[in-house]
């Protein structure tokens, strides 16, 4: 009798493990994708005449009832939570749950896991977003941005934007670096005086706002995240906090505070 070969219930589970996820956690799966496949961006709903119909299915990352195959493909590679948990599952269009089931490959299962990966550490942000808040009194700064019409590029200050450099390493992207120095060029002294402005009629806003946003980054740099994740979330925090019309104002206030040291050191 040959030793190797194995049972085929050590290869395959049960298909009554197979689980009905409730519409809260169909919900929940589809908001977080924002509604649309994840590989390839169709809409997972259809709409026929006033009605919307479904038109995703809930597809496991680390397959439900792998092969004998699926077990040697992926046996080193990383999984998340158990088979049925929320975090293997993802909802795709029809027809790419098909593709990735016929049959699965490497590359497509590390392409997911990242894509899910990703997804989960943004409802995280969520969380983090709702717990950390931020003083309402900087909309004023927010509006300043898109109101003034003398912005400066060359005008004479007291730092060198060029120290930022010293400020990030190789884990945030040049480009990113650069627009952090155009926007201290560029937005530092009006925002600095703006915010001396709302101190005298709103008391130690300033200080207030900047330990907030210090608050904030060291949450993010206890998670373990690099520079260029950690700007991205500050920036989509503020968008979120101070709403304003496009991102640029949220990254122009970020960059302040990148120049001021309440981000990075």
């Amino acid at each position: 009798m040959n030793n190797t070969k194995l049972r085929k219930s050590e290869f395959y589970m049960s298909e009554d493990t197979r689980i009905k996820y409730s519409d809260a956690q169909n919900v929940a799966l589809v908001t977080q994708v924002e509604s649309v496949c994840p590989l390839c961006a169709d809409p997972l709903f259809i709409k026929k005449g006033k009605k919307s119909y479904k038109a995703y299915e809930i597809a496991h990352i680390y397959p439900l009832n792998p092969t004998a195959a699926e077990v040697e493909l992926l046996k080193n590679e990383e999984r998340l939570g158990e088979v049925n948990d929320e975090e293997n599952v993802i909802p795709l269009c029809k027809t790419c749950h098909g593709k990735l089931d016929n049959p699965r490959t490497i590359k497509e299962y590390r392409e997911l896991l990242e894509i899910k990966k990703g997804l989960i550490a943004r409802s995280g942000q969520e969380a983090i977003w709702k717990i950390y808040t931020i003083e309402s009194d900087i909309s004023e700064i927010v509006d300043l941005i898109y109101s003034n019409d003398d912005i400066v590029s060359d005008v004479e200050i007291n730092f060198n934007p060029k120290d930022i450099a010293n400020k990030t390493n190789d884990t945030i992207s040049r480009p990113t670096v650069r627009k952090i120095k155009n926007n201290v060029s560029g937005y530092y002294i009006l925002i600095r005086n703006k915010m001396s402005m709302i101190d005298k009629s709103s008391l130690n806003f300033s200080d207030i706002v900047s330990t907030q946003i210090r608050g904030f980054y060291l949450k993010q740099k206890q998670l373990g995240l690099d520079q260029q994740e950690i700007f991205d979330n500050i920036v989509k925090w503020i968008m979120v906090k101070t709403k304003p019309k496009t991102i640029e104002a949220a990254e122009i206030i970020a960059s302040f505070f990148v120049q001021n040291c309440e981000i990075f050191e």
